[in-house]
């Protein structure tokens, strides 16, 4: 999972480069002048820099809080180094969030999702691209632990997840040259899952079950993903990190938060709009908390296809989008510098989870 958190609030994280008692290989390390310098470069000569702080808290790019003279604050974005090891789908992500963004600010103009200032591409500068983008107020979720005072902004977020999953696409799987898509979503969606078990081989991940397990697990429950006709643009994932909050939260009472941003698109894609219902309760089932205030607000929104509510399809289809989740996040050890003693507790707290969402899949406590 990753969670570059472009927040104006994550101030404890601010230093001259990297504090990250793990950094991911995934990370580029700059400098502050390096990093100075590519924002003059994306934003004009004219442009001053007075500072710039690595922000902690990411897995998958590294995220830097750029202070500007006479202008408000950006968040500079990079794509990984030359030669990281990265997993299929993660190739060209930077270009894809850039779309994301866009597009949701073309489409649904209010939408609190940041503004892309530049997309950088020239390889001279940083190969691989950067992106420079509006910092948002606001501090993550997982950071508040808001507790009750958490729920208008769940409730919130709910409601704007109905929206963005009005904007749909011609096929299923994920935007960009060359990346997996299909005009069924069964097929999509299959494919998604052939390419990380193809990954953790090439990677040595190590699985908690035999690749050819979960392949035969999630084929035998993949009809009933042939009922998703429309692709819907999903973010995946939207788990605390990701979605930001401010005090002020109206009907919530004193102490209510109410939701600021979301953040990190490169995850995207077409799919099932119930894809996004698994990362907000990252180590939970959403299914089983009927009173969950993101459930509250999705349901309330309008929808083409009429009043939205479980049933059996949809719980199975939500179980498998969770075993795809924990896949992703066993598969990706390798990359993320997870594989040393020190991480035992993390991998083995992960392979649980996929052991759990394949007995889920089965319909086996």
């Amino acid at each position: 999972m990753t969670s570059e958190a472009f927040t104006s609030a994550s101030t404890s994280a601010f230093t001259s480069g990297s504090t990250r008692a793990t950094r991911s290989r995934t990370q580029r390390e700059l400098s502050p002048g390096e990093v100075a310098d590519l924002v003059r470069f994306s934003l004009g000569s004219s442009c001053r820099v007075a500072g710039a702080a690595e922000l902690g808290g990411g897995g998958f790019a590294a995220v830097w809080r750029v202070e500007l003279h006479g202008a408000a604050p950006v968040v500079l974005k990079l794509s990984p180094p030359p030669g990281a090891e990265l997993l299929g789908y993660e190739r060209g992500l930077l270009a894809v969030e850039a779309e994301y963004f866009a597009r949701i600010g073309r489409e649904l103009p209010g939408l609190p999702v940041p503004e892309v200032l530049h997309h950088g591409t020239d390889p001279s500068w940083c190969e691989g691209g950067w992106l420079l983008m509006t910092l948002l107020p606001g501090t993550p979720l997982s950071q508040l632990g808001a507790g009750p005072a958490g729920a208008p902004v769940r409730e919130e977020l709910g409601r704007t997840l109905a929206r963005l999953h009005t904007l749909g696409g011609d096929e299923f799987g994920y935007p960009g040259e060359g990346r997996r898509r299909s005009s069924s979503w069964r097929e999509a969606f299959l494919g998604i899952i052939d390419d990380l078990l193809a990954d953790a081989e090439r990677l040595g991940a190590p699985l908690p079950v035999p690749a050819a397990e979960i392949r035969a697990v999630v084929a035998a429950a993949s009809p009933v993903l042939d009922l998703v006709r429309r692709p819907a643009l999903v973010h995946f994932d939207l788990w605390d990190g990701n979605v930001l909050a401010v005090p002020g939260g109206g009907s919530g009472g004193a102490g209510a938060l109410r939701l600021s941003g979301l953040v990190d698109g490169e995850r995207c894609l077409y799919g099932d709009p119930l894809v996004d219902l698994v990362s907000p309760v990252l180590f939970g089932a959403i299914e089983e908390q009927p009173d969950h205030p993101l459930l509250r607000g999705y349901a309330a929104a309008d929808h083409d296809s009429g009043p939205w509510r479980w049933d059996e399809a949809s719980l199975l289809r939500v179980r498998l989008y969770r075993l795809w989740l924990y896949l992703v996040m066993n598969v990706e050890i390798p990359t993320r510098a997870l594989a040393g003693p020190e991480h035992r507790g993390q991998r083995e707290h992960r392979a649980q989870l996929l052991r759990a969402a394949l007995a889920a899949v089965r319909g086996r406590p």
